[in-house]
């Protein structure tokens, strides 16, 4: 009886001291979430990553540290220890939200709006970009929170390089929708385009803010570090870039590599090879 008592006992031990990181954290997390009245994304993702914070903090193991010195670890083990939240205490997961893109980029409900951004269209593939204009200044008459024509109309500002313009009406449309992709990305095109590279980087750190997954904000935001001789925050930002084009196997790859390249050979120049190296082993980039 003794015996048996002690077997289990020490299979008792084992099992707890054998929980892996993210059952710490999902443990940990479902007793966040418990104590919650009403589940939102933003109290769900506070659970996590504060759980993740205090698990990883406490941990002896210098190993589990390093293991989320990189964005690429972070996002593994918050990956990891959500879909083990979602099988050990599935019942507190936030109810899934309409995808925004889904609402904000989409066609008007208003019939004229609708009818005079298909025309506007119709001039932007011909280039007539004034007519387009025209055309969807009216669409924004009937509807003026259609989110399509002001970044279609900025797009058309762009083209003519009146800047302002097309600064303006990324502006509205991020009024609008402020997780909008496509004024994020197009906007900071546009301050780049005027040398104002600081302005660009906030508006690329936005969006990798909103989509952490969307190699653009990286790459944008890496060229214009660039621009102010961050070489570090540059390289850190298109090696980011690089291994989600990788992965999504995008003809990007080709910009990434040259950009990289040339990053190299000015750091090299700098004496700063050593710098490079640690960068890209952050990154698991492996440099031959």
């Amino acid at each position: 009886m003794k015996k048996t008592f002690l077997l289990f006992v020490i299979l008792s031990f084992f099992n707890a001291n054998s929980q892996t990181l993210e059952e710490k954290i999902a443990a940990k997390a479902c007793s966040c979430l418990e104590k919650s009245k009403e589940i939102n994304e933003e109290i769900y993702r506070n659970c996590l990553t504060n759980s993740m914070a205090e698990v990883v903090l406490k941990d002896k193991d210098a190993k589990v540290r390093e293991g989320i010195n990189t964005v690429e670890g972070i996002k593994s083990l918050l990956q990891k220890s959500d879909e083990t939240i979602a099988k050990t205490c599935s019942k507190f997961l936030p109810k899934a939200a309409e995808d925004k893109s889904d609402i904000y980029y989409s066609d008007s409900k208003n019939k004229e709006a609708q009818n005079s951004y298909t025309v506007a269209k119709d001039f932007m593939l011909a280039k007539n970009y004034k007519l387009a204009i025209e055309g969807l200044q009216l669409a924004l008459k009937q509807d003026p929170n259609f989110v399509l024509a002001l970044d279609d109309i900025a797009v058309c500002y762009r083209q003519l390089e009146d800047y302002d313009n097309a600064i303006k009406y990324y502006k509205k449309s991020l009024d609008i929708y402020p997780e909008g992709e496509y004024a994020l990305m197009n906007i900071g095109v546009v301050y780049s385009l005027k040398s104002d590279y600081k302005t660009a980087i906030e508006y690329y750190e936005k969006l990798i803010k909103y989509q952490p997954n969307n190699a653009e904000g990286y790459f944008g935001a890496g060229k214009n570090y660039l621009q102010i001789n961050n070489d570090e925050k540059a390289l850190n930002d298109i090696f980011i870039a690089h291994r989600i084009y990788s992965a999504d196997k995008s003809e990007y790859t080709k910009d990434t590599e040259m950009l990289m390249g040339a990053i190299y050979q000015k750091m090299v120049k700098e004496n700063k090879e050593d710098i490079f190296k640690k960068i890209a082993a952050e990154n698991n980039i492996a440099i031959e």
